[in-house]
């Protein structure tokens, strides 16, 4: 199990008709001073499409969050606050709602909220209709004359034809096997683990998640921040922290707890195998790629990344320590994957003169420290620095020898349905999208555990 499931992180779920206040507009606003914010309940009004939120020590305009995305604040009195929020256009849940008016922690405050209906509501009156099982690959498509289509010849022409298309369903499917696959387990171990305690799971969970709890470090906040994006409506980092932290303590730490355990239960109490295999692809082997280990490496993390991408450096700067931390079992390989116009593109040549000159990591790790965009100067300085002859790197990127790479690249990253960097490919598997909390480090671990242990149970 990944701790990508840990994250219940539904923010996406909010309509873009929420709006903001202005940035800034609460800051170093506080409630009454000394005196610590509360909230005592918020109530929806699906009709008037507001969540009328009461408590103690109220101050003026509060910052306010739903699943981490800004309210419009409508009125303020007292200790009753009203936001808008599109209650009908949402889908049934408990969000989380916080208020906040610094970063201390007294000046702020967290409750849930059940908005758009309660959860599971018509789940008996509105069955799931009957499915028809999946097609297996030896089962008929159609007959022409004596001809005989299968399923498997229709996924091998759909595979050749569109391979983006093809592998981001079948990915798909395969992660939403795994996620229902994953919660059966964890409950089929808890079950078991409590009867053979003589308890209740509830009564399980309560005495053994805070013994696992971890506090999400700050760097976790900033991770989080930055993953939501637009979805800030514009909202500073200071303006989003407390409901950035609010977040974690309420939502990922408990879950991330509670995951912890269910590994533990795998590994020490009943054994647990999960044998359904994810989608994998055959990775060409390429004249402009760059590796990063030995060649019998039991697990080979493929990178696709573009050197103006923040992302992609943030996950390059744990390649060292996954290498000193599993050795000689892990390669790495980066293939070019220029996203971001002709900088991108100009980089990724740069970095095959260098590759020219034995010097590809060194030119690699220089490139990725740079701020902002990658102009010929700073391509040409940044060869020098990474102890590259400039005149013979100078005379490789006049002449263009690697112009052709980006389009071969991108080409290569179509065949394997990846469209976006970073992306990476472990042993031939799509790595799932990190969540935001995670160190990149943690997150390479994760997966690369999971490939030995998968490895280990081979004959």
């Amino acid at each position: 199990m990944t701790v990508r499931r840990a994250v219940v992180f539904v923010a996406g779920a909010l309509v873009a008709g929420i709006a903001v206040i202005a940035p800034g507009a609460a800051a170093g606003q506080a409630g009454q001073a000394g005196r610590r914010v509360a909230i005592s309940a918020a109530v929806p009004d699906a009709g008037a499409g507001t969540v009328a939120i009461t408590g103690e020590n109220f101050g003026f305009v509060p910052f306010v969050t739903l699943d981490l995305i800004p309210l419009t604040i409508e009125s303020v009195g007292g200790n009753r606050i009203i936001v808008a929020a599109p209650i009908k256009l949402m889908p049934a849940k408990t969000y989380l709602l916080t208020l906040s008016y610094g970063p201390a922690a007294e000046e702020s405050a967290s409750i849930p909220v059940v908005l758009g209906g309660e959860p599971g509501a018509g789940t008996e009156t509105n069955p799931s209709p009957a499915a028809a099982p999946v097609p297996s690959g030896d089962q008929a498509a159609a007959k022409v004359g004596d001809r005989v289509i299968t399923i498997g010849e229709v996924d091998r022409e759909w595979r050749r034809s569109d391979p983006a298309t093809y592998f981001a369903t079948v990915r798909e499917l395969y992660n939403e096997r795994r996620r229902v696959l994953d919660t059966i387990v964890g409950n089929e171990l808890l079950a078991r683990e409590a009867a053979a305690r003589g308890m209740t799971v509830d009564a399980l969970l309560a005495e053994e998640i805070p013994k696992r709890r971890i506090a999400m470090p700050d760097a976790a906040v900033r991770s989080l921040y930055e993953s939501l994006g637009d979805r800030t409506r514009g909202a500073s980092l200071d303006q989003m922290r407390p409901a950035l932290r609010a977040w974690l303590e309420r939502m990922t730490e408990p879950e991330i707890a509670r995951m912890s355990y269910v590994e533990e239960l795998m590994k020490v109490s009943t054994r647990a195998d999960v044998l359904l295999e994810p989608p994998r692809v055959q990775v060409k082997r390429t004249a402009q790629d760059a590796t990063l280990g030995p060649d019998g490496a039991l697990v080979e993390i493929v990178a696709f990344g573009d050197f103006q991408s923040a992302p992609y450096a943030r996950f390059a700067q744990a390649f060292g320590k996954v290498r000193d931390t599993f050795g000689d079992r892990v390669r790495f390989r980066f293939k070019n994957l220029a996203m971001l116009g002709a900088a991108s593109a100009a980089a990724a040549e740069g970095a095959q003169c260098a590759k020219a000159q034995g010097r590809f990591w060194a030119y690699h790790d220089a490139l990725l420290a740079q701020a902002g965009a990658l102009d010929a100067a700073r391509l040409r300085q940044t060869a020098t620095d990474a102890g590259l002859d400039r005149e013979t790197f100078g005379s490789c990127l006049d002449r263009g020898d690697y112009r052709d790479v980006t389009r071969q690249a991108a080409n290569e990253a179509g065949e394997y349905g990846i469209t976006s960097s970073p992306s990476f490919l472990i042993n031939g598997r799509l790595a799932p999208d990190p969540p935001p909390f995670l160190p990149p480090f943690d997150f390479f671990k994760r997966i690369i555990e999971e490939e030995l242990s998968k490895l280990a149970r081979k004959p």
